[in-house]
């Protein structure tokens, strides 16, 4: 990948491609979901005002996960809007910064996929949870049981509800 090159001739690509082909995040896909869910991709190389070469792109998919809140399956929507300057980070200044770009060195040998996919596991949370927490199962239900009373003390302690609940599985 040559950004140089590609921001010279103001390069623009989009195209939806299969989840299987994204091999990181494929492997972080839980078994038995459809790997052939689209990964939309749309990719806009272009030059600054000095000459130096930016991507911006927008990334969309859907990825499943488990809930840290309530421990079940769920789906997180993606979308991820890199801009990234190609070149020297303290050449960045002022007006790119406010615009969001943040400078980027690729390392030889990187395809455009290896560092749009970098881009999407960065934007990943460390900690997903369901938007709501209305949408959280059972395990959520429980333990908001131990929340303390007016007397200030729990119900009952998380071990003994997390104990309750590998019984019934």
């Amino acid at each position: 990948m040559e950004p140089a090159a590609l921001a010279a001739r103001d390069r623009r690509w989009s195209a939806d491609t299969p989840l299987g082909d994204w091999p990181r995040l494929a492997a972080l896909e839980p078994a038995g979901r459809d790997a052939g869910q689209p990964v939309r991709v749309s990719v806009h190389w272009r030059e600054d005002e000095h000459g130096r070469p930016l991507l911006e792109g927008a990334l969309e998919l859907r990825l499943g996960a488990t809930c840290q809140r309530c421990l079940e399956p769920m789906e997180l929507e993606l979308q991820v809007r890199p801009k990234l300057l190609f070149g020297d980070p303290a050449q960045l200044g002022a007006a790119l910064e406010e615009a969001g770009f943040e400078p980027c060195e690729l390392e030889p040998g990187t395809t455009l996929r290896q560092l749009l996919e970098d881009e999407i596991l960065l934007a990943l949370p460390v900690f997903p949870v369901h938007q709501r927490e209305e949408d959280c199962g059972a395990l959520a239900e429980k333990l908001a049981q131990l929340e303390p009373d007016q007397d200030g003390r729990s119900g009952a302690s998380p071990f003994a509800v997390l104990a309750e609940l590998k019984r019934k599985n």
